[in-house]
């Protein structure tokens, strides 16, 4: 060792400051650069040149301790401060910061993926986020029902303005409350020990036709609509249906409220048990053979509504040479059908009432008074797979009342089903002695939606358990809630904490678009440093682990606010001062060498 190793122990010296100087220089440069995480670089020494390795303690001698002179510093490595930035709050919507542990996914062009703290994204001109460098933003997708798909990346797309979607409606809840203090369809009577019907027997509308003949002889379900007459119409001379009529239903009032108008073909091979059928059907009489048992007790009974001793459901049948409609319970099933009600469209009789050429109207029996039985309608507006509206109508009817309480049967329609009729279910709700909703049975409803590209059938489940059964002046009944949407277009969106991209649309609907995934590592400082604030994988760093943020270790995602560098300037500046102060000490180093041996040269002189 001689005075020219000093030499090169002082540059060492200057060197390894030099590179500290990059590393302060480079954490300085990117005070303002979000997402950044500061460097430290750290010295070791240089081998040493041994004299003596020292000697052990041995008799009187306490041993010697080795003799070493070192030959410099050098670098001893690069440490990266992963620790977290404070955010800043930027109010933009397409900005991320990522509270917590975890990193934003890119994808390169290459394919390969590349990963971020800086969550400055931006939309491109498809809609999809992309960060500064171009590169897309990675995380899961949606299926057809909005439901993320996890496993895959996938580039995150915001189609704004584009999707337009609806939602279907699959229940209805209804609130309010039903009068305890009306009268019901049966009474108990204490002499027979059994359920009648209220008041006089007569609880539902019942209407005659005239009578009928099948071109002058008797009428049944065959007969055909172009044969239809009355005894005072002979067939040859008589004026009846023809082909190509259209019998349209105009003007019914059901319930105080006008009907939809429905209309009927009249063909070569029409009858009238299809005409009997379709009027059922259109005028929303429920013929179901549940409606027979008034008494809930599952066995069905039989009513004498018309005092001839037959069993009397609801429906439109043929009597004799008679058409005989019965409706349903409660005073808001009860029919009006005027001489106008039913007419034909289309032909030689057109727009003519139907009573006009046949004896088909219809009129209350002499002496008939239909009893009151406490009912109450609501209607709501429900939605096809389409988003197109469906106007159903719900009426409740009191049935019958025990000592455990009071039961109540509700009729659903809709002139939005596309079959024949309108009927949609039927079913019943139970309150207890205090007026507390106790159960419900048959709470489901079909809408046929044939041919009109919607799912069909729709079922619609109807929720009545948050109704009352209290005695108030009269019943009151209305929609609480349904979960139906007409279609809408996508509008707005928001992030969420665990990276879920719920979309807004204008018809009020809300649904997920996607869900931002981060990736953690097991060494994240054995990450290598990419262009543009981006990392890629190193061998010491091990594999991304895809996480959902808030899952397991994995942290939070903040909208609308960027991660600040975790540059610690005040740190920076000291740094910079001591960094300096060991360059200046190792130039003086070799200046005091070069003084040496100078003096040593002129020796020789």
């Amino acid at each position: 060792m001689g005075l020219t190793s000093s030499l090169f122990t002082g540059l060492t010296g200057m060197k390894t400051n030099e590179f500290r100087m990059d590393v302060i220089g480079n954490n300085i440069s990117n005070v303002n650069t979000y997402g950044y995480k500061a460097s430290r670089a750290s010295f070791a020494t240089q081998f040493y040149h041994t004299l003596s390795f020292g000697s052990a303690p041995a008799g009187a001698l306490g041993g010697t301790n080795p003799v070493q002179i070192g030959t410099g510093s050098q670098v001893g490595g690069v440490l990266r401060d992963f620790s977290e930035g404070a955010p800043e709050t930027t109010g933009i919507k397409t900005d991320m910061a990522v509270q917590g542990d975890g990193m934003f996914i890119l994808e390169r062009p290459d394919g390969g993926y590349t990963y971020t703290r800086d969550g400055s994204f931006q939309f491109n001109s498809e809609n999809y986020l992309i960060s500064a460098d171009g590169y897309f933003l990675q995380g899961y997708s949606v299926d057809d029902n909005f439901n993320v798909v996890e496993g895959s990346l996938t580039p995150l797309r915001i189609p704004l303005g584009e999707i337009t979607t609806a939602a279907t409606s699959s229940y209805a809840s209804f609130d309010g409350n039903l009068n305890a203090n009306g009268a019901a369809a049966v009474d108990w009577d204490s002499t027979s020990g059994a359920y009648q019907l209220a008041g006089n027997g007569n609880i539902r509308t019942i209407l005659y036709s005239q009578d009928l003949n099948d071109a002058g002889g008797n009428i049944s379900s065959a007969t055909l609509l172009t044969n239809l007459g009355n005894d005072a119409t002979a067939a040859d001379n008589g004026v009846f249906l023809e082909e190509g009529n259209i019998i349209k239903l105009d003007y019914a009032i059901k319930g105080g409220q006008t009907l939809s108008p429905r209309t009927f073909e009249v063909t070569a091979t029409s009858t009238l048990g299809e005409l009997v059928t379709w009027l059922e059907g259109v005028l929303g009489i429920n013929s179901s053979s549940e409606l027979m048992d008034l008494d809930n007790d599952g066995v069905e009974d039989t009513y004498d509504v018309d005092s001839d001793g037959t069993n009397d459901p609801p429906g439109i049948v043929l009597e004799g040479n008679k058409i005989r409609i019965i409706g349903n319970i409660g005073d808001h099933n009860e029919l009006v059908l005027t001489n106008k009600a039913i007419k034909v469209e289309q032909g030689s009789a057109a727009n003519e009432p139907i009573g006009d050429i046949l004896p088909l109207t219809f009129a209350v029996p002499d002496g008939f008074v239909q009893d009151s039985v406490e009912s109450v309608r609501t209607s709501f507006r429900a939605y096809d797979s389409l988003g197109n509206p469906m106007d159903i109508q719900i009426t409740l009817a009191m049935q019958r009342k025990s000592n455990n309480g009071i039961t109540w049967r509700y009729f659903a329609e809709s002139a939005a089903d596309t079959d024949t009729s309108r009927v949609l279910g039927t079913g019943t709700i139970t309150f207890d002695s205090s007026g507390s909703y106790l159960e419900g049975s048959g709470l489901t409803i079909e809408v046929d939606r044939d041919y009109t590209g919607a799912t069909t059938p729709q079922a619609i489940a109807l929720d009545f358990s948050q109704m009352d059964g209290f005695q108030m002046k009269t019943s009151a009944l209305s929609l609480l809630s349904q979960d139906g949407f007409q279609s809408g277009t996508l509008q707005d969106y928001s992030v969420g904490p665990d990276g879920s991209i719920t979309g807004s649309f204008s018809n009020g609907l809300t649904r997920l678009l996607g869900q931002v995934v981060l990736a953690t590592f097991r060494n994240p400082t054995g990450l290598i440093a990419d262009a543009g604030n981006n990392y890629i994988t190193g061998p010491d760093s091990g594999d991304a682990i895809l996480k959902k943020p808030q899952e397991m270790s994995a942290g939070t995602i903040n909208a609308a606010a960027l991660e600040l560098s975790n540059v610690d300037l005040s740190r920076e500046f000291i740094n910079l001062i001591i960094t300096s102060t060991g360059f200046s000490a190792s130039s003086r180093v070799i200046q005091t060498s070069d003084q040496l041996l100078t003096e040593l040269m002129m020796l020789t002189r």
